[in-house]
């Protein structure tokens, strides 16, 4: 081994010499790698000590403040620093509903989610007590489309913990959504999962639980409204009219009866460019578009005797009967004015890619054949409930001429109630497999409070 200095006029005077069987080219090429090398670790280390000292400041806050309000927004603010995260969130636990509820959502202002223990990405990591990493969340079966579609955000990945309580009990759960610099790592689990050992200690120091049984009794009533659509949107497919139900109930030989001829008022209402949400949007949200909105829809329909008979993947057919409602054509158009409103107040409460959601509205009134339609095969038999004749073709068209969730009406159900509504008269008008033209009235508002 050559132990001298190397000569004043330098290495490339010598570039063969050996030192350990290595030049002085190759071992001063291998000294810069190491130097780029320590350079590269001590920027991450550098880099992991500033997210410490964040993390500090989070517990700083925390043992400083009681005020839940003011105390957690400040952590969700230095949760989206420390995590480099778009939103951030905390989930927690009501024990009487068995539901999962957002105490703060940064971005959402003060808005209050609410969703069953067991479902999406929050759910799974709850029930599990494990930290979930999502790097693609809409290819997650877990993944509950619901929050995007009321806040407008689009979620692309997400980082979710469980809150563990000194007792050990989870309690809740914290995500991060949207990593800013791609997707979420180990290091940034450690990290998040840190600053949920926080947050638990900060909720079981302010005794939260007492806080939920107040938000719950104050929301119970919304609560059985929610549990109720649920049911109703998991069997809208399946939809049965309630007098067919009660008939089965109460007299299950009548329905197979022939059909009887009844005056009807019919409505027809169904979603303007559908084929287009469902060509260019995620199949999912639109789902959860048709189902949340017919779900409101219903509530108007049953408030005015109207009974679902045929659904769609963007429509439905309602009948309104002379044999249950007095005066059926002023309970359809109160219904379907009722809709309207109702369209409008989902318009404004969700946000949707798309934009807002318009309907197509007609009605008809007269009379048609009420009752069951059997079908027969080798493979056995279906039954269906329906009112056929000439008045359910006219509601379907004129429906198709409505634009802007807009009301139109035929002659018939004009001349039955024009005295209690506002309306326009728009001219006659060719409808499609309908020999002579016929006329269509604007129906802007009711003018009597007979029906409400």
């Amino acid at each position: 081994m050559i132990s001298q200095c190397w000569p004043s006029s330098g290495i490339h005077d010598q570039p063969h010499q050996k030192i350990d069987g290595y030049s002085v080219v190759e071992m001063m090429q291998t000294d810069m790698k190491r130097n780029i090398g320590r350079r590269m670790e001590d920027f991450i280390v550098r880099k992991e000590i500033k997210r410490f000292h964040k993390l500090c400041d989070v517990g700083k806050i925390i043992t400083a403040e009681i005020d839940i309000s003011v105390l957690f927004p400040l952590v969700m603010d230095l949760t989206n620093t420390i995590m480099g995260s778009q939103r951030s969130s905390v989930f927690l636990h009501d024990k009487k509903t068995d539901e999962l509820w957002s105490l703060v959502a940064t971005g959402m202002k003060k808005q209050e989610i609410r969703i069953p223990s067991n479902t999406g990405v929050a759910g799974w990591v709850f029930n599990h007590k494990e930290a979930l990493v999502i790097n693609d969340a809409y290819r997650d079966p877990r993944f509950n489309v619901d929050i995007d579609c009321k806040s407008g955000f689009k979620t692309k990945n997400i980082l979710c913990v469980p809150l563990i309580n000194t007792q050990g009990n989870c309690i809740g759960v914290l995500q991060a959504l949207n990593n800013s610099k791609g997707e979420f790592t180990d290091s940034d689990n450690l990290f998040l999962a840190a600053i949920s050992d926080y947050v638990a200690i900060a909720l079981d120091n302010a005794r939260l639980y007492d806080d939920v049984k107040n938000y719950s009794e104050n929301l119970q009533e919304q609560i059985i409204i929610n549990e109720s659509l649920v049911k109703l949107k998991n069997q809208l497919t399946k939809f049965v009219p309630q007098s067919v139900a009660n008939l089965a109930e109460t007299d299950p030989e009548k329905l197979s009866c022939e059909k009887i001829p009844m005056a009807v008022s019919v409505l027809f209402v169904d979603i303007h460019n559908f084929t287009g949400m469902t060509e260019n949007y995620e199949q999912r949200m639109v789902n959860h578009m048709v189902e949340n909105h017919f779900s409101n829809y219903l509530r108007c329909i049953y408030h005015h005797g109207g009974e679902i008979n045929e659904t769609s993947g963007d429509g439905i057919m309602v009948i309104f009967k002379s044999d249950t409602i007095e005066d059926y054509a002023l309970e359809a158009v109160s219904a379907a004015l009722e809709i309207i409103e109702e369209n409008k107040r989902l318009n404004q409460q969700y946000t949707y890619p798309w934009g807002e959601i318009h309907l197509h509205m007609g009605i008809g009134t007269g009379e048609a054949y009420v009752g069951t339609t059997r079908m027969e095969s080798a493979l056995g038999e279906r039954w269906t409930y329906t009112a056929s004749g000439l008045v359910t073709i006219l509601a379907s068209r004129i429906g198709a001429l409505s634009e802007q969730s807009r009301l139109y009406i035929g002659a018939d159900t004009h001349k039955r109630i024009h005295e209690k509504i506002d309306c326009d008269f728009l001219g006659h008008y060719k409808l499609k497999n309908i020999s002579e033209k016929v006329p269509i009235y604007h129906v802007t508002k009711l003018i009597s409070s007979d029906c409400t």
